[in-house]
């Protein structure tokens, strides 16, 4: 109790009943509204109560349960992934997400209690990104836009230093994750001290004849499937030989661990 007292929570949803259709997932201006939102917050915050932190709570793709074969696909892992990649960029290291089971269609395993998408994209973002928050320039997305036009980006690049709990990686490593809302492949080459390093591929897309709305997921390839009641699979990753450049497929997600590169903030 202590620790709520001293501390603010806040609830985000980005759409309502509205939404009801698989592009409405994709729209960068929907996604930019939760930067906006906790900007408001915190200001607020700062102003009236600087010493208590900020929690987001309550996070969820749609208020009232969410949109059946929505909700509960492959496509409302951007806006998910959108939401912690945001929130850390803003400071705010709490991110609450319900539900493993409820009523509605936000949930992160089904009624079988087999995970849906969101439950293996939380599930990695555990395992591989640590919470110190890394500067990201990405040359070619830093434009500057026409008069009167926004540029929003739906090449969505984080960066992290990787999980000190991952003991399959050296303290020191670093952890990129990436949003491809593009209908193409986009391809990113690291530059500078990252050109030359083995990097680990995680890239999640959708399982099956359903794209976007599936409610699997496959990993490198490879479809995600509990072993049993209670064993996880191995998330293997693939070994990008140094200096390859990182393709994106089209509306896809993926985690890139640059391994051995002793990055001095995150060897601390």
């Amino acid at each position: 109790m202590d620790r709520l007292q001293r501390d603010k929570a806040s609830s985000s949803y980005y759409i309502d009943r509205r939404v009801t259709k698989v592009e409405d997932f994709l729209k960068t201006r929907l996604l930019d509204t939760l930067s906006e939102q906790i900007t408001k917050v915190l200001k607020i915050v700062q102003t009236r109560a600087p010493e208590k932190r900020v929690w987001l709570g309550g996070v969820g793709p749609a208020w009232a349960g969410g949109t059946n074969n929505l909700s509960d696909t492959f496509a409302a892992g951007f806006l998910w992934l959108n939401t912690l990649g945001i929130a850390a960029a803003h400071g705010i290291d709490v991110v609450l997400r319900h539900s493993f089971f409820d009523y509605g269609y936000n949930h992160l395993v089904d009624q079988h209690f087999n995970p849906l998408p969101d439950y293996w994209l939380s599930l990695l973002f555990k395992r591989l990104v640590g919470p110190r928050v890394l500067a990201v320039h990405v040359a070619g997305l830093q434009r500057k836009p026409r008069p009167g036009r926004v540029i929003r980006d739906k090449l969505r690049i984080y960066a992290h230093c990787t999980s000190f709990h991952n003991h399959d990686y050296v303290k020191g490593s670093i952890t990129i994750y990436i949003i491809n809302l593009h209908r193409s492949r986009k391809k990113i080459k690291l530059a500078g001290t990252l050109r030359n390093k083995t990097v680990h591929q995680y890239l999640l897309q959708p399982f099956g004849t359903n794209g976007l709305h599936s409610m699997s997921v496959q990993l490198n390839g490879e479809p995600l499937r509990m072993v049993d009641n209670e064993t996880f699979p191995e998330l293997k990753p693939r070994t990008l030989r140094a200096g390859r450049t990182i393709a994106m497929p089209p509306v896809s997600i993926g985690f890139y661990v640059i391994k051995n590169i002793n990055a001095y903030a995150c060897r601390r």
